[in-house]
Protein backbone atom coordinates (compact mmCIF):
# COMPACT_ATOMS: atom_id res chain seq x y z
CA UNK A 1 0.00 0.00 0.00
CA UNK A 2 2.81 2.40 0.84
CA UNK A 3 6.13 2.71 -0.95
CA UNK A 4 9.25 4.63 -0.01
CA UNK A 5 9.97 7.67 -2.17
CA UNK A 6 13.56 8.45 -1.21
CA UNK A 7 16.46 6.96 -3.16
CA UNK A 8 19.17 5.19 -1.27
CA UNK A 9 22.86 5.73 -1.91
CA UNK A 10 24.76 2.76 -3.41
CA UNK A 11 26.64 2.27 -0.13
CA UNK A 12 23.48 2.20 1.98
CA UNK A 13 22.42 -1.37 2.69
CA UNK A 14 18.95 -2.57 3.63
CA UNK A 15 18.42 -4.87 6.58
CA UNK A 16 17.11 -8.38 5.98
CA UNK A 17 13.87 -7.47 7.77
CA UNK A 18 13.32 -4.51 5.45
CA UNK A 19 14.08 -6.59 2.35
CA UNK A 20 11.54 -9.23 3.39
CA UNK A 21 8.93 -6.55 4.18
CA UNK A 22 9.40 -4.86 0.82
CA UNK A 23 9.26 -8.19 -1.03
CA UNK A 24 6.04 -9.16 0.77
CA UNK A 25 4.50 -5.76 0.15
CA UNK A 26 5.23 -5.90 -3.56
CA UNK A 27 4.19 -9.44 -4.40
CA UNK A 28 1.28 -9.77 -1.99
CA UNK A 29 -0.02 -6.43 -3.28
CA UNK A 30 0.27 -7.53 -6.92
CA UNK A 31 -1.40 -10.92 -6.36
CA UNK A 32 -4.36 -9.61 -4.34
CA UNK A 33 -4.76 -6.22 -6.05
CA UNK A 34 -7.74 -6.98 -8.27
CA UNK A 35 -9.74 -8.54 -5.42
CA UNK A 36 -8.90 -5.68 -3.05
CA UNK A 37 -9.96 -3.15 -5.69
CA UNK A 38 -13.35 -4.85 -6.23
CA UNK A 39 -14.05 -5.31 -2.52
CA UNK A 40 -13.13 -1.72 -1.60
CA UNK A 41 -14.90 -0.10 -4.55
CA UNK A 42 -18.16 -2.02 -4.05
CA UNK A 43 -17.95 -1.37 -0.30
CA UNK A 44 -17.72 2.38 -0.94
CA UNK A 45 -20.85 2.26 -3.08
CA UNK A 46 -22.78 0.12 -0.58
CA UNK A 47 -22.20 2.73 2.16
CA UNK A 48 -24.77 5.00 0.47
CA UNK A 49 -27.60 2.48 0.04
CA UNK A 50 -30.00 4.21 2.46
CA UNK A 51 -29.38 7.61 0.85
CA UNK A 52 -30.15 6.15 -2.60
CA UNK A 53 -33.26 4.35 -1.31
CA UNK A 54 -34.50 7.63 0.12
CA UNK A 55 -34.87 8.96 -3.44
CA UNK A 56 -35.94 5.75 -5.19
CA UNK A 57 -38.32 4.21 -2.64
CA UNK A 58 -40.84 7.04 -2.12
CA UNK A 59 -43.31 4.69 -0.41
CA UNK A 60 -40.93 4.41 2.54
CA UNK A 61 -41.85 7.91 3.69
CA UNK A 62 -45.04 9.70 4.79
CA UNK A 63 -45.90 13.10 6.16
CA UNK A 64 -45.46 13.03 9.95
CA UNK A 65 -48.67 13.89 11.83
CA UNK A 66 -49.46 14.83 15.42
CA UNK A 67 -51.61 11.78 16.14
CA UNK A 68 -51.00 8.17 17.22
CA UNK A 69 -50.26 5.31 14.85
CA UNK A 70 -53.00 2.85 13.97
CA UNK A 71 -52.62 -0.47 15.84
CA UNK A 72 -51.37 -3.59 14.00
CA UNK A 73 -54.87 -5.16 13.96
CA UNK A 74 -56.28 -2.18 12.04
CA UNK A 75 -53.39 -2.21 9.55
CA UNK A 76 -53.81 -5.97 9.13
CA UNK A 77 -57.54 -5.52 8.45
CA UNK A 78 -56.82 -2.82 5.83
CA UNK A 79 -54.29 -5.10 4.15
CA UNK A 80 -56.73 -8.00 3.98
CA UNK A 81 -59.45 -5.79 2.50
CA UNK A 82 -56.91 -4.86 -0.17
CA UNK A 83 -56.03 -8.54 -0.75
CA UNK A 84 -59.70 -9.34 -1.37
CA UNK A 85 -59.70 -6.81 -4.22
CA UNK A 86 -56.77 -8.81 -5.61
CA UNK A 87 -58.77 -12.07 -5.18
CA UNK A 88 -56.39 -13.30 -2.46
CA UNK A 89 -58.11 -14.85 0.56
CA UNK A 90 -55.39 -17.10 1.97
CA UNK A 91 -52.54 -15.08 3.45
CA UNK A 92 -50.24 -15.50 6.45
CA UNK A 93 -48.84 -12.51 8.31
CA UNK A 94 -45.12 -13.05 9.11
CA UNK A 95 -43.95 -9.70 10.51
CA UNK A 96 -44.88 -6.08 11.21
CA UNK A 97 -42.42 -3.20 11.32
CA UNK A 98 -43.13 0.31 12.61
CA UNK A 99 -40.66 3.15 12.17
CA UNK A 100 -40.25 6.51 13.83
CA UNK A 101 -42.39 9.48 12.70
CA UNK A 102 -42.22 10.14 8.97
CA UNK A 103 -41.84 6.51 7.85
CA UNK A 104 -44.43 4.06 6.55
CA UNK A 105 -45.21 0.80 8.34
CA UNK A 106 -44.49 -2.55 6.67
CA UNK A 107 -46.49 -5.78 6.88
CA UNK A 108 -44.95 -8.93 5.38
CA UNK A 109 -47.17 -11.78 4.16
CA UNK A 110 -46.76 -15.25 2.71
CA UNK A 111 -49.31 -15.73 -0.07
CA UNK A 112 -50.44 -18.86 -1.94
CA UNK A 113 -47.79 -20.62 -4.07
CA UNK A 114 -45.05 -19.40 -1.69
CA UNK A 115 -45.31 -15.87 -3.00
CA UNK A 116 -44.13 -13.06 -0.70
CA UNK A 117 -45.77 -9.65 -0.38
CA UNK A 118 -44.49 -6.57 1.42
CA UNK A 119 -47.32 -4.09 2.04
CA UNK A 120 -46.43 -0.48 2.86
CA UNK A 121 -49.12 1.53 4.66
CA UNK A 122 -49.51 5.01 6.06
CA UNK A 123 -49.43 4.40 9.85
CA UNK A 124 -51.79 7.35 10.49
CA UNK A 125 -54.49 6.62 7.91
CA UNK A 126 -54.01 2.96 6.91
CA UNK A 127 -53.71 3.92 3.22
CA UNK A 128 -51.97 1.26 1.10
CA UNK A 129 -48.88 2.93 -0.36
CA UNK A 130 -47.34 -0.01 -2.20
CA UNK A 131 -47.76 -3.74 -2.70
CA UNK A 132 -44.23 -4.96 -3.39
CA UNK A 133 -43.95 -8.55 -4.62
CA UNK A 134 -40.49 -8.31 -6.22
CA UNK A 135 -37.24 -6.47 -5.56
CA UNK A 136 -37.06 -2.92 -6.91
CA UNK A 137 -34.35 -1.82 -9.35
CA UNK A 138 -32.46 -0.09 -6.53
CA UNK A 139 -32.72 -3.23 -4.36
CA UNK A 140 -31.37 -5.39 -7.18
CA UNK A 141 -28.51 -2.96 -7.76
CA UNK A 142 -27.38 -3.06 -4.13
CA UNK A 143 -27.83 -6.84 -3.97
CA UNK A 144 -25.47 -7.03 -6.95
CA UNK A 145 -23.00 -4.64 -5.28
CA UNK A 146 -23.11 -6.60 -2.01
CA UNK A 147 -22.59 -9.90 -3.85
CA UNK A 148 -19.42 -8.46 -5.37
CA UNK A 149 -18.26 -7.05 -2.05
CA UNK A 150 -18.82 -10.26 -0.09
CA UNK A 151 -18.33 -13.05 -2.66
CA UNK A 152 -16.88 -11.55 -5.90
CA UNK A 153 -20.15 -12.70 -7.57
CA UNK A 154 -19.06 -16.31 -6.99
CA UNK A 155 -20.95 -18.99 -5.03
CA UNK A 156 -20.84 -18.07 -1.36
CA UNK A 157 -18.82 -21.09 -0.23
CA UNK A 158 -16.12 -20.16 -2.77
CA UNK A 159 -16.22 -16.38 -2.89
CA UNK A 160 -16.41 -15.71 0.85
CA UNK A 161 -13.08 -17.41 1.78
CA UNK A 162 -11.41 -15.85 -1.28
CA UNK A 163 -12.49 -12.35 -0.17
CA UNK A 164 -11.56 -13.05 3.47
CA UNK A 165 -8.11 -14.34 2.48
CA UNK A 166 -7.52 -11.31 0.25
CA UNK A 167 -8.44 -9.05 3.19
CA UNK A 168 -5.89 -10.81 5.41
CA UNK A 169 -3.26 -10.35 2.69
CA UNK A 170 -4.29 -6.69 2.44
CA UNK A 171 -3.68 -6.25 6.19
CA UNK A 172 -0.17 -7.69 5.76
CA UNK A 173 0.35 -5.41 2.76
CA UNK A 174 -0.67 -2.36 4.78
CA UNK A 175 1.71 -3.23 7.64
CA UNK A 176 4.65 -3.96 5.32
CA UNK A 177 3.83 -0.77 3.42
CA UNK A 178 4.17 1.22 6.63
CA UNK A 179 7.58 -0.41 7.22
CA UNK A 180 8.63 0.51 3.66
CA UNK A 181 7.33 4.05 4.03
CA UNK A 182 8.99 4.69 7.42
CA UNK A 183 11.88 7.15 6.83
CA UNK A 184 15.31 5.85 7.84
CA UNK A 185 16.53 9.40 8.43
CA UNK A 186 14.28 12.20 9.67
CA UNK A 187 15.82 15.09 7.74
CA UNK A 188 13.70 18.10 6.89
CA UNK A 189 13.46 17.17 3.19
CA UNK A 190 12.62 13.52 3.83
CA UNK A 191 9.92 14.48 6.36
CA UNK A 192 8.40 16.88 3.86
CA UNK A 193 8.45 14.26 1.10
CA UNK A 194 6.92 11.63 3.40
CA UNK A 195 4.02 13.74 4.66
CA UNK A 196 3.20 16.08 1.75
CA UNK A 197 1.63 15.44 -1.67
CA UNK A 198 3.27 17.45 -4.46
CA UNK A 199 0.09 18.25 -6.37
CA UNK A 200 1.94 20.20 -9.08
CA UNK A 201 4.48 17.47 -9.78
CA UNK A 202 4.45 15.33 -12.93
CA UNK A 203 1.94 12.49 -12.96
CA UNK A 204 4.47 9.77 -12.06
CA UNK A 205 5.62 11.64 -8.98
CA UNK A 206 2.03 12.56 -8.11
CA UNK A 207 1.04 8.88 -8.36
CA UNK A 208 3.81 7.92 -5.91
CA UNK A 209 2.75 10.64 -3.46
CA UNK A 210 -0.90 9.57 -3.63
CA UNK A 211 0.13 5.97 -2.92
CA UNK A 212 2.47 6.89 -0.06
CA UNK A 213 1.17 10.00 1.65
CA UNK A 214 -2.58 9.57 1.30
CA UNK A 215 -2.12 5.89 2.07
CA UNK A 216 -0.32 6.82 5.30
CA UNK A 217 -3.00 9.27 6.44
CA UNK A 218 -5.81 6.78 5.79
CA UNK A 219 -4.10 3.69 7.19
CA UNK A 220 -6.04 3.49 10.48
CA UNK A 221 -9.43 3.84 8.77
CA UNK A 222 -8.58 1.32 6.04
CA UNK A 223 -7.29 -1.15 8.65
CA UNK A 224 -10.46 -0.75 10.75
CA UNK A 225 -12.73 -1.49 7.78
CA UNK A 226 -10.58 -4.41 6.60
CA UNK A 227 -10.36 -6.10 10.01
CA UNK A 228 -14.07 -5.63 10.68
CA UNK A 229 -14.74 -7.20 7.25
CA UNK A 230 -12.66 -10.34 7.97
CA UNK A 231 -15.02 -10.79 10.93
CA UNK A 232 -17.85 -11.82 8.55
CA UNK A 233 -15.84 -14.50 6.71
CA UNK A 234 -13.94 -16.57 9.23
CA UNK A 235 -15.55 -17.95 12.36
CA UNK A 236 -12.15 -18.34 14.03
CA UNK A 237 -11.53 -14.61 13.58
CA UNK A 238 -14.95 -13.78 15.04
CA UNK A 239 -14.32 -16.10 17.99
CA UNK A 240 -10.86 -14.64 18.54
CA UNK A 241 -12.13 -11.07 18.39
CA UNK A 242 -14.80 -11.82 20.99
CA UNK A 243 -12.28 -13.49 23.29
CA UNK A 244 -9.82 -10.59 23.02
CA UNK A 245 -12.56 -8.04 23.80
CA UNK A 246 -14.36 -9.94 26.56
CA UNK A 247 -12.04 -12.71 27.80
CA UNK A 248 -14.96 -15.08 27.30
CA UNK A 249 -15.89 -17.71 24.71
CA UNK A 250 -18.56 -16.74 22.20
CA UNK A 251 -21.82 -18.63 22.58
CA UNK A 252 -22.25 -20.07 19.08
CA UNK A 253 -25.72 -21.53 19.64
CA UNK A 254 -28.51 -19.03 19.05
CA UNK A 255 -31.39 -20.07 21.33
CA UNK A 256 -34.83 -18.46 21.44
CA UNK A 257 -37.25 -18.81 24.36
CA UNK A 258 -40.11 -21.28 23.91
CA UNK A 259 -43.81 -20.68 24.38
CA UNK A 260 -45.82 -22.79 26.80
CA UNK A 261 -47.54 -25.34 24.54
CA UNK A 262 -49.78 -26.59 27.37
CA UNK A 263 -51.83 -23.38 27.25
CA UNK A 264 -54.68 -23.90 24.80
CA UNK A 265 -56.64 -20.64 25.01
CA UNK A 266 -55.13 -17.38 23.84
CA UNK A 267 -55.41 -14.58 26.37
CA UNK A 268 -55.68 -11.80 23.74
CA UNK A 269 -57.58 -11.55 20.46
CA UNK A 270 -54.93 -9.29 18.93
CA UNK A 271 -51.55 -10.12 20.53
CA UNK A 272 -49.72 -7.85 18.06
CA UNK A 273 -51.65 -4.87 19.47
CA UNK A 274 -50.65 -5.77 23.02
CA UNK A 275 -46.96 -6.07 22.08
CA UNK A 276 -46.99 -2.86 20.04
CA UNK A 277 -48.74 -0.86 22.76
CA UNK A 278 -46.42 -2.13 25.47
CA UNK A 279 -43.19 -1.41 23.59
CA UNK A 280 -44.29 1.91 22.07
CA UNK A 281 -45.25 3.18 25.53
CA UNK A 282 -42.05 1.87 27.09
CA UNK A 283 -39.87 3.56 24.43
CA UNK A 284 -42.16 6.53 23.79
CA UNK A 285 -40.60 8.68 21.04
CA UNK A 286 -37.15 7.15 21.55
CA UNK A 287 -37.23 4.24 19.12
CA UNK A 288 -36.05 4.17 15.54
CA UNK A 289 -38.07 1.11 14.61
CA UNK A 290 -40.03 -1.72 16.25
CA UNK A 291 -40.22 -5.05 14.44
CA UNK A 292 -42.64 -7.83 15.54
CA UNK A 293 -42.09 -11.34 14.15
CA UNK A 294 -45.16 -13.60 14.19
CA UNK A 295 -44.49 -17.17 15.45
CA UNK A 296 -44.95 -19.92 12.87
CA UNK A 297 -44.90 -22.89 15.29
CA UNK A 298 -46.90 -23.63 18.47
CA UNK A 299 -43.70 -23.64 20.54
CA UNK A 300 -42.29 -20.43 19.04
CA UNK A 301 -42.58 -17.07 20.81
CA UNK A 302 -43.35 -13.60 19.52
CA UNK A 303 -40.05 -11.82 18.93
CA UNK A 304 -40.09 -8.02 19.00
CA UNK A 305 -36.93 -6.02 18.38
CA UNK A 306 -36.63 -2.32 19.21
CA UNK A 307 -33.88 -0.46 17.31
CA UNK A 308 -32.79 2.95 18.50
CA UNK A 309 -31.23 5.89 16.65
CA UNK A 310 -32.57 6.09 13.11
CA UNK A 311 -33.68 2.46 13.16
CA UNK A 312 -30.90 1.19 10.87
CA UNK A 313 -28.22 0.74 13.56
CA UNK A 314 -28.01 -2.92 14.55
CA UNK A 315 -25.87 -2.69 17.67
CA UNK A 316 -28.20 -0.57 19.83
CA UNK A 317 -31.25 -2.78 20.13
CA UNK A 318 -33.49 -4.40 22.72
CA UNK A 319 -35.01 -7.82 21.95
CA UNK A 320 -38.24 -8.90 23.68
CA UNK A 321 -39.90 -12.33 23.62
CA UNK A 322 -43.54 -13.01 24.48
CA UNK A 323 -45.32 -16.29 25.10
CA UNK A 324 -47.63 -17.07 22.19
CA UNK A 325 -50.74 -17.72 24.33
CA UNK A 326 -50.30 -15.77 27.57
CA UNK A 327 -48.08 -12.97 26.19
CA UNK A 328 -45.94 -13.22 29.30
CA UNK A 329 -42.55 -11.68 28.56
CA UNK A 330 -39.79 -14.30 28.37
CA UNK A 331 -36.14 -13.57 29.20
CA UNK A 332 -33.66 -13.81 26.29
CA UNK A 333 -31.41 -16.89 26.40
CA UNK A 334 -28.48 -16.09 24.11
CA UNK A 335 -25.78 -13.42 24.20
CA UNK A 336 -27.01 -12.13 20.85
CA UNK A 337 -30.35 -11.00 22.31
CA UNK A 338 -29.17 -9.43 25.56
CA UNK A 339 -30.08 -5.72 26.01
CA UNK A 340 -27.31 -3.45 24.79
CA UNK A 341 -27.32 -1.45 28.05
CA UNK A 342 -26.55 -4.62 30.03
CA UNK A 343 -23.45 -5.56 28.00
CA UNK A 344 -19.85 -5.06 29.09
CA UNK A 345 -17.64 -2.61 27.19
CA UNK A 346 -16.03 -5.42 25.19
CA UNK A 347 -19.39 -6.95 24.30
CA UNK A 348 -20.68 -3.56 23.16
CA UNK A 349 -17.65 -3.10 20.89
CA UNK A 350 -18.18 -6.61 19.48
CA UNK A 351 -21.82 -5.85 18.67
CA UNK A 352 -20.83 -2.58 16.97
CA UNK A 353 -18.78 -4.41 14.33
CA UNK A 354 -21.34 -4.29 11.51
CA UNK A 355 -22.17 -0.62 12.06
CA UNK A 356 -18.45 0.25 12.20
CA UNK A 357 -17.79 -1.71 9.01
CA UNK A 358 -20.60 0.01 7.10
CA UNK A 359 -19.83 3.49 8.46
CA UNK A 360 -23.27 3.83 10.10
CA UNK A 361 -21.95 4.01 13.65
CA UNK A 362 -22.12 7.84 14.00
CA UNK A 363 -24.25 8.70 10.98
CA UNK A 364 -23.19 10.87 8.05
CA UNK A 365 -19.65 11.81 9.29
CA UNK A 366 -18.57 8.17 9.66
CA UNK A 367 -20.28 7.24 6.38
CA UNK A 368 -18.15 9.83 4.62
CA UNK A 369 -15.03 8.49 6.36
CA UNK A 370 -15.92 4.91 5.39
CA UNK A 371 -16.55 5.94 1.77
CA UNK A 372 -13.24 7.80 1.52
CA UNK A 373 -11.36 4.92 3.17
CA UNK A 374 -12.93 2.47 0.68
CA UNK A 375 -12.02 4.61 -2.32
CA UNK A 376 -8.46 5.12 -1.06
CA UNK A 377 -8.20 1.38 -0.39
CA UNK A 378 -9.41 0.71 -3.95
CA UNK A 379 -6.83 3.15 -5.36
CA UNK A 380 -3.85 1.57 -3.54
CA UNK A 381 -3.54 -1.51 -5.82
CA UNK A 382 -3.89 0.73 -8.88
CA UNK A 383 -1.28 3.32 -7.88
CA UNK A 384 1.00 0.57 -6.55
CA UNK A 385 0.84 -1.34 -9.83
CA UNK A 386 1.66 1.84 -11.77
CA UNK A 387 4.71 2.48 -9.53
CA UNK A 388 5.94 -1.08 -10.06
CA UNK A 389 5.33 -0.96 -13.82
CA UNK A 390 7.12 2.36 -14.24
CA UNK A 391 10.15 1.21 -12.26
CA UNK A 392 10.39 -2.14 -14.03
CA UNK A 393 9.39 -1.26 -17.58
CA UNK A 394 9.17 2.54 -17.83
CA UNK A 395 12.94 3.12 -17.91
CA UNK A 396 13.43 0.42 -20.58
CA UNK A 397 10.79 2.01 -22.81
CA UNK A 398 12.37 5.42 -22.30
CA UNK A 399 15.84 4.11 -23.29
CA UNK A 400 14.42 2.52 -26.44
CA UNK A 401 12.79 5.80 -27.40
CA UNK A 402 16.07 7.67 -26.89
Amino acid sequence: MLTATKRRSPKEKKSGFRKVSEWLHLWLGLTSGIIVFIVCFTGGIWVWRYEVWRFTEKHWYVQAQQKPYLPPSELLARSRVYFKTQHITNDTLTSIKYWKAGRSVTLNFTLPEQQQAEIYLNPYTGEILKDQREQSAADNFFIFIRAGHRFLWLPRNIGSPVVGSACIIFVITIITGLIWWYPKRWTKKIVKDSFTVKWRAKWKRLNIDIHNVIGFYSVLFVLALTLSGIFFTFEWFQQGTYKVLTWKALDEEHLDPRSDTTATIAKFNHPEDFIWNKLSRKHDGRFGSISINIPDKPSAAYEATVYFGDGTLLYNRAVHFFDQKTLRELPPLGQHDQPYANLSTGEKMFRMNFDIHTGQILGLPTKILAFLACMIGASMPVTGFIIWYNRKWGRKIKKRQV
